[in-house]
């Protein structure tokens, strides 16, 4: 059916304890305004090779990284550096480029240089690779790209707004700490890198778009949280993200800046090792879903901020019907008689063991984290399941699924935006997110059915069909929406709340006024 592009629109429900930020007003006249933005946050980016996790999203937040379409705080997916998608029939499409964009070069952003860039980011990044898996990219003209699906009517913008697809120019060298060398189409450009510490940036005069009023932003690393609070609460910082639930009260009578909560379309998850001689026993697996006691944990490790979900697809608003459809409830007295049926029987000392091997797993969790680890932890004991928890950064968590070094780890992955693409990447046989190696041929089944559906309508169908069985398997259990808790100054203006939050911090209109 041709016809321009149709964008998304979910009813995405934001919770902001503020007066209105978005608006940007004018400062009164004769007061002064700052030309320095400082951003906080538990990490930055790891580099600036936008295929090595996480830098794109770190590059995306700061304005230095763009992407072809993006999605907007009310949830609708919008042409960014791309001008227009226009659909030509069920399995064709052209995209138009915006003729004015540049690199930070000055090479301009032509379809060559973006499908090179494409195809750079499905060639190195398994994180990217599912979204542009089953499309061909060609150049159709200087400032035009065809683009040619195998499964009919795929949502072009819906695929290509994956932040890992930042577009870049894949002539210039990206190594570690090349920040002269790194090439985007940003507002701001990268100046110096200081890893782990600091990443410093400036104005890019060349940029296509409308050009902020802000000169330069630095963005800190402040990996401790009580010194996030301490920088927020301190009016030193401009926007500080990854405030600790445990903090938010403190700001209510804090004169430099406020809380901006927004609830994250992101599953709160335990990913299981299945790779694991004991969590290959599906019996295992369920109980450890059913000895949660969800709300204890959303009170003891979130502050009571969420609601439980129970699928993993429970925290996109347009599946919300399915959001508990399994494992309701909290049962332990079912979660007992799974693992005594699976053999794991519990021992006079309160841990179960089976054949002389204890009952035992390590939990990995990072960043805000640590508190839900350390109530999962109390919660499995119950049951006989002797839990370890090990908080780190993120590196630590990567370098545990490489080794196998886990049973369990909690991550939060965004539910947002192509189905088929996060499904696959977190439940495909090869999927990049699957870090327990869980195989199961229903599974692949529905996610070819998925891949070769013809409409909206079938894919949501299917999509709910899958995410029901892989909830009832349970590779992975389900806790609740993350909520996204960020200082910002009192004196910033044009800040706008965002369900991505992580990726959406710097936009053109933010002004500082003294």
């Amino acid at each position: 059916m041709k016809g321009y592009v149709r964008f998304l629109s979910f009813g995405i429900a934001l919770l902001a304890l503020t007066s209105p930020v978005g608006r940007l007003e004018a400062a009164p006249r004769g007061v002064p305004v700052a030309s320095e933005l400082v951003v906080a946050g538990s990490e930055i980016a790891c580099g600036v090779d936008p295929t090595v996790y996480p830098a794109a999203d770190y590059l995306l937040n700061m304005g230095a990284a763009e992407i072809l379409f993006k999605a907007g705080a009310d949830g609708i997916i919008r042409p960014s550096l791309a001008k227009e998608a226009i659909q030509l029939d069920e399995h064709s499409w052209e995209i138009r480029l915006r003729p004015e964009a540049v690199f930070w070069s000055g090479t301009p952003v032509t379809a060559e240089a973006v499908v090179a860039s494409l195809m750079r980011s499905k060639e190195l990044d398994m994180k990217a690779n599912p979204y542009l898996k089953g499309m061909t990219f060609s150049a159709a003209g200087r400032d035009t790209i065809r683009v040619v699906t195998d499964a009919a009517n795929v949502d072009i913008a819906e695929n290509l707004s994956y932040p890992q697809l930042v577009i870049h120019n894949t002539a210039a060298p990206y190594t570690y700490n090349g920040v002269s060398s790194a090439d985007y189409t940003g507002m701001y450009r990268i100046v110096s890198f200081e890893p782990s510490r600091r990443m410093v940036f400036e104005k890019n005069e060349n940029y296509w778009g409308t050009k902020p009023e802000i000169q330069r932003v630095i963005h800190e690393q402040i990996g401790d949280s009580d010194a996030r609070v301490m920088a927020a609460l301190s009016g030193q910082y401009h926007v500080v993200m990854d405030i600790d639930r445990t903090a938010y009260k403190q700001f209510d009578e804090n004169a430099a800046s406020h809380i901006v909560m927004v609830p994250g379309a992101q599953t709160m998850t335990i990913y299981l090792n299945a790779e694991k001689d004991a969590l290959r026993d599906e019996r295992v697996r369920r109980a450890l879903s059913w000895g949660l006691d969800r709300r204890e944990l959303i009170l003891l490790g979130m502050e009571g901020l969420s609601e439980p979900v129970t699928t993993w697809l429970g925290a996109n608003p347009a599946y919300a019907d399915i959001k508990n459809a399994f494992f309701d409830s909290y049962d332990p007295k079912k979660a007992a008689a799974l693992l005594d049926e699976a053999g794991w029987l519990l021992g006079d000392d309160g841990y179960r063991r089976k054949d002389g091997a204890a009952l035992a797993m390590t939990v990995r969790s990072f960043r805000n984290d640590k508190a839900l680890g350390e109530a999962v932890q109390i919660q499995w004991r119950r049951l006989g399941v002797n839990v370890s928890v090990r908080h780190g950064d993120y590196s630590l968590m990567s370098d545990a699924y490489k080794s196998g070094d886990w049973d369990g780890a909690i991550e939060g992955w965004g539910t947002f935006g192509n189905i088929l693409g996060f499904l696959n990447t977190q439940y495909g046989a090869s999927g990049a997110a699957n870090y327990g190696r869980y195989r199961d041929d229903r599974v692949d089944e529905l996610l070819s059915r998925l891949a070769a559906a013809g409409d909206r309508e079938e894919r949501g169908k299917i999509a709910r069909e899958l995410s029901l069985h892989i909830a009832e398997k349970s590779p992975a259990v389900y806790i609740c929406p993350r909520p996204q808790i960020t200082a910002v100054s009192n004196n910033l203006q044009g800040f706008v709340p965002h369900f991505r939050q992580f990726e959406n911090v710097v936009n053109a209109n933010l002004r500082i006024v003294k």
